[in-house]
C-alpha cells in the first residue's frame, strides 16, 4: 500500500507540473494576442493620424494589418485549444488528488487495524497486559 501510495504522489506531482506547463503556454499565448492588438492599434492611429505622409504608406500599413489580423486568429484558436489542455490538466490533477487522499485514508485505517489486531492479541496472551 506504501508503495502505492508513492506511485500516486509520484503521478500527482507530474501532473501538477503538465498543469502549471500548461497554464504557462495559456499565458504566453494571451500575451501574444495583447501584442498583436497592440501592434494593430499603433498602425492604426498611425493611419488616422493627419500630419503623416500617410497616403504614401496605406497599402503597407493595410498589408501589416491584414497579417496580425491573420495572426491573431491563429493565436486565438490557439489560445482556445491551450485553455481547454489547461482545463484537463488541471482536472487531471484533481482527480488524482482525491486519489490519493483516499489511498492515505485506507492506508491510514489498516495501520489502525493493525494497531488493534496487535493490542487484542497482546489481552489475549495475558492478562498482565497494561494499558495507559
Amino acid at each position: 500500500m506504501k508503495q502505492r501510495v508513492r506511485k500516486i504522489d509520484r503521478i500527482l506531482k507530474v501532473q501538477k507540473h503538465l498543469q502549471k506547463e500548461a497554464e504557462l503556454k495559456l499565458s504566453k499565448l494571451e500575451r501574444e494576442a495583447m501584442e498583436l492588438k497592440a501592434a494593430q492599434e499603433a498602425i492604426i492611429e498611425t493611419m488616422n493620424d493627419h500630419e503623416t505622409l500617410h497616403g504614401l504608406f496605406v497599402d503597407v500599413a493595410s498589408r501589416r494589418l491584414q497579417a496580425l489580423a491573420a495572426q491573431e486568429t491563429r493565436v486565438e484558436t490557439a489560445k482556445t485549444a491551450q485553455r481547454a489542455v489547461a482545463l484537463d490538466r488541471g482536472m487531471q490533477a484533481k482527480r488524482t488528488e482525491k486519489m490519493l487522499s483516499g489511498l492515505k485514508d485506507q492506508q491510514r485505517r489498516d495501520d489502525e487495524k493493525k494497531s488493534l489486531a496487535s493490542i487484542l492479541e497482546a489481552m489475549a496472551r495475558g492478562k498482565s497486559a497494561s494499558f495507559p
